[in-house]
């Protein structure tokens, strides 16, 4: 590469053996911008150095006047996947990077990235006070944008997968009873609120998300064949609400039996008894969960977290409402739903998630099991004399003989 491949990269001759090396970075503002380094050695050292760097500009690991740090590549990443996931999911995404790891590490550079510093990095958050599974969370996105740096060819491994987070302290799940759910429901309805009434409902029997919840349009409900559609979730983001894809980007469609079914028209004709009272039109498709008289306006994820949390704390229950998603997993699988199927009605992508978040109620349920299979092979009869008196199998009568 001499002056002939300017177009890529320039060969420069300094000293008796000090070369420039300077590699073609584009276009700024009209002018030619370049990357260059100061190479020692002879002409066949400078020619290799030309050609590291020029690859390094051309993927994207060193730009016209500096490397590229781990916040740029945060930010290329955050760009990239930004059209493939949800709203929530974004913003929880740029909120980590942007308060946290951008802060501590993003002047860093990538090329110089290492495992130890990431390390060091995680013992500063477990030291700040954060849970080992919110250290893993921002693990889980460095690694992931690290990876996509892997791809795009600006580092040649991911120091993330030497790196060591700490290890996640898994907590048993807590859930109401069946009672204190149906004491919620009638708490809720007691106190005239329906919509609450509803959704605590809605929650226990289809194990939905929150956000899945408030989306709830009377057109999602199939009522001749019984099923509940989920195909979107509210999120509020800076006091603006927005309606996308759930959170596994994949609709659902939930089945409900007659009593659930007899609940909701009672709920629609409620909400239609309330449209006409306040002299209003109910719009073409109501949410299912509204306080507005035309029905248009849903209610909000955190109002009625809030409402579920008084009404709970009112009630000597206590908990929060995502705990209604724990009660109808775990009541799924102790009447003897298999985890695949309730890993569809909670729209969990992979079955491996319900076996590790469920696991304590797959025991409860291997249990129940053990004691079917004993009484079915064993019977019912006490067995503990008739064992003790049995002579020996020969071969024991043959050792002591000896």
């Amino acid at each position: 590469m001499g002056k002939g491949s300017a177009l890529r990269g320039i060969l420069e001759q300094r000293g008796e053996d000090t070369w420039r090396v300077r590699a073609y970075a584009g276009r700024q503002d009209g002018k030619i911008r370049w990357v260059s380094r100061t190479v020692t050695g002879g002409k066949r050292d400078a020619q290799r150095a030309l050609a590291k760097l020029v690859t390094e500009v051309e993927n994207g690991q060193v730009a016209a006047g500096h490397p590229v740090s781990l916040g740029e590549l945060l930010d290329r990443w955050l760009d990239d996947i930004s059209p493939h996931r949800a709203v929530w999911t974004m913003h929880k995404y740029r909120e980590v990077a942007d308060r946290s790891v951008k802060p501590a590490i993003g002047s860093l550079r990538l090329d110089k990235l290492s495992a130890r510093q990431l390390d060091d990095f995680y013992k500063a958050l477990s030291k700040r006070g954060l849970s080992p599974a919110s250290v893993r969370r921002q693990h889980a996105l460095l690694h992931a944008a690290l990876g996509r740096a892997v791809k795009w060819g600006m580092i040649a491994s991911n120091p993330a997968d030497r790196a060591t987070p700490p290890a996640l302290v898994r907590r048993t799940v807590t859930t109401p009873s069946l009672a204190d759910v149906q004491r919620l429901i009638a708490g809720a309805e007691e106190d005239g609120d329906l919509v609450l009434a509803t959704a605590i409902a809605l929650g226990a029997v289809t194990g939905a998300r929150r956000g899945e919840l408030c989306a709830l349009r009377w057109s999602d409900v199939d009522w001749e064949r019984g099923l509940l559609r989920v195909a979107r979730s509210l999120t509020i983001i800076r006091q603006e609400m927005s309606e996308g894809s759930t959170k596994t980007h994949q609709m659902r469609q939930i089945a409900v039996d007659d009593v659930m079914g007899a609940f909701l028209v009672a709920r629609r004709e409620q909400q239609k008894g309330y449209a006409k009272r306040v002299g209003a039109a109910l719009c073409p498709d109501p949410y299912v969960l509204s306080r507005s008289g035309d029905g248009a306006g849903p209610c909000l994820p955190d109002g009625l977290s809030h409402g579920y949390e008084r009404l709970a704390k009112r009630l000597g229950i206590g908990g929060h409402l995502h705990e209604l998603r724990h009660f109808a997993a775990t009541t799924a699988i102790a009447g003897g739903a298999d985890v695949r199927t309730v890993a569809g009605r909670l729209g969990h992508a992979d079955a491996s998630v319900t076996l590790r978040v469920y696991a304590h109620a797959l025991e409860a349920r291997d249990r129940e099991l053990a004691g079917m299979l004993g009484s079915a092979v064993l019977g019912t009869v006490n067995r503990g004399t008739k064992l003790d008196q049995a002579d020996p199998p020969a071969s024991s009568q043959l050792e002591s003989a000896g």
